[in-house]
């Protein structure tokens, strides 16, 4: 099987699985709402959010970094997982061990507070588990992650009926999360270990070279974070609980798409890291053109389709007390397709090891939205704290692209972007002219943009060929 092959096998593996747990996701995320109410999903919210803030924090950008040294044959696969597992346990338990204590700050209810201190223990298992992950991008067999996930998932989604029907509470619907949690990690470690014999290592000269190649990431990603998450943080200070669940709502729905995409992007990041390692910087280019115009053909008809079927869906998913969240989900949508863009253009800042130049970015950027969401939000409520998020993505997407540019002199071209918004105009127009219900109306606009977009030439028809034959 080649190179693209691979990929291709992977990438349709990982559409189909995560089309599943999207479903269960969203089925969960419906359940979740309905029973929480506003105020109640506004509570859950808060403690997610606050806790995404050490979440991040925790991260130290060690997946990207793992990824990017394991891809370099001249670094030992075990030596370097071993010991990035056992760096990202220890901050860990450093962080959301001062989590619930911070919280205590705030002027949260006691629920509140309570459900972070209990959730903390959940967030450890999904921060090793983002680490093991390194190693199946690396090897190209992301399907063994899929499996966890929808196993993970399914298992989810059957407790949280249960504890539903058993007692309704916040609490409890933050224990069945841990338990999925934990389950999704101690699968994939078991995956991990017939790739390679992993355990916990503490090797003085592989920490150094782990955390300085990844300390620059590691403040990115803090100040990424302030930006990223403040405005939720914010919001459940200066706004009420069923604004901040009106508000988290669209995030939910936007969080799944988002991971689907890095999913993908996981993919590519060995590609980058091995075509830098070899001073290859056309291959590079090449990979980066490609996975634009793919991330391209998906982004923009959900950016425009969202205009239509945005109501809709929070509706349908999450019931007609969150209406409000599908005029919010329209501009979310914006930010989340910058986010995407612009998370590749920043892989590719990772794989050239430019890092630090990007830092400069980060720490402005999140100084002018601390202080757009300190001034939007509290007059503005949700509807600030949306346009401001968009303004902070775009701002890195920039930024990112300039940094790009400037290492490998990649600029990507837009002809694709040009036929996939053409494609969305015909898409968009279609479902105009006949209004349908959410499902009729999502599978006809689907249709109509791919039967477009392939009849006008934005599809790679050869790529195309090579992912069905790996079907066959």
């Amino acid at each position: 099987m080649t190179e693209i092959q691979k990929i291709a096998h992977n990438t349709l593996i990982q559409v189909i699985g995560k089309a599943v747990t999207v479903g269960l996701g969203l089925l969960a995320f419906a359940i979740i709402t309905r029973t929480l109410g506003q105020d109640g999903f506004g509570q859950f919210t808060t403690v997610y959010g606050f806790l995404a803030v050490f979440g991040i924090l925790v991260d130290l950008g060690l997946q990207m970094t793992t990824t990017r040294l394991i891809a370099d044959p001249a670094n030992d696969e075990k030596t370097i997982v071993g010991n990035a597992l056992t760096i990202r346990l220890v901050f860990s338990i450093i962080f959301l061990a001062a989590a619930p204590l911070i919280a205590m700050l705030f002027p949260y209810p006691t629920e509140v507070k309570f459900s972070i201190a209990v959730a903390a223990a959940g967030l450890v298992f999904v921060s090793l588990t983002t680490t093991l992950t390194s190693l199946f991008q690396k090897h190209l067999v992301m399907q063994r992650v899929v499996i966890a996930e929808i196993i993970a998932k399914t298992l989810y989604l059957i407790l949280l009926i249960t504890a539903v029907k058993i007692n309704a509470s916040l609490i409890t619907i933050i224990i069945v999360t841990i338990v999925e949690s934990a389950v999704a990690f101690v699968l994939l470690y078991g995956f991990a270990r017939r790739l390679t014999k992993i355990s916990l290592a503490f090797d003085l000269n592989t920490w150094k070279k782990i955390l300085t190649y990844t300390w620059p990431l590691a403040v990115t990603i803090a100040l990424n974070l302030i930006y990223f998450k403040g405005d939720i943080v914010i919001m459940s200070i200066f706004r009420s609980e069923a604004e901040v669940g009106l508000y988290g709502a669209p995030y939910r729905v936007l969080e799944v798409l988002i991971n689907a995409a890095y999913l993908f992007l996981g993919l590519i990041l060995p590609l980058l890291g091995a075509a830098v390692a070899a001073n290859n910087l056309p291959r590079l280019r090449t990979v980066l053109q490609a996975t634009f115009d793919f991330l391209i053909i998906m982004v923009v008809p959900l950016v425009i389709g969202g205009f239509i079927l945005g109501e809709p869906l929070m509706i349908l998913f999450a019931g007609p007390a969150f209406a409000v969240s599908g005029e919010l989900i329209k501009i979310l949508l914006l930010a989340a397709a910058a986010l995407v863009i612009g998370g590749l253009f920043g892989y590719a800042v990772v794989a050239l090891n430019a890092q630090k130049e990007m830092i400069k970015f980060y720490a402005l950027n999140a100084i002018v939205s601390v202080v757009g969401y300190l001034i939007l939000i509290p007059r503005f409520s949700y509807w600030g704290a949306a346009w401001m998020t968009v303004v902070s993505e775009a701002f890195i997407l920039l930024t990112a692209s300039v940094v790009m540019y400037r290492r490998c002199g990649f600029l990507p071209r837009i002809t694709v972007a040009i036929k996939s918004l053409f494609a969305s105009v015909v898409m968009v127009s279609g479902l105009l002219l006949v209004p349908l219900a959410f499902f009729p109306a999502l599978l006809i606009g689907t249709i109509l943009y791919f039967a477009t977009l392939y009849l006008i030439g934005g599809v790679n028809r050869q790529a195309l060929r090579e992912i069905i034959s790996v079907t066959r």
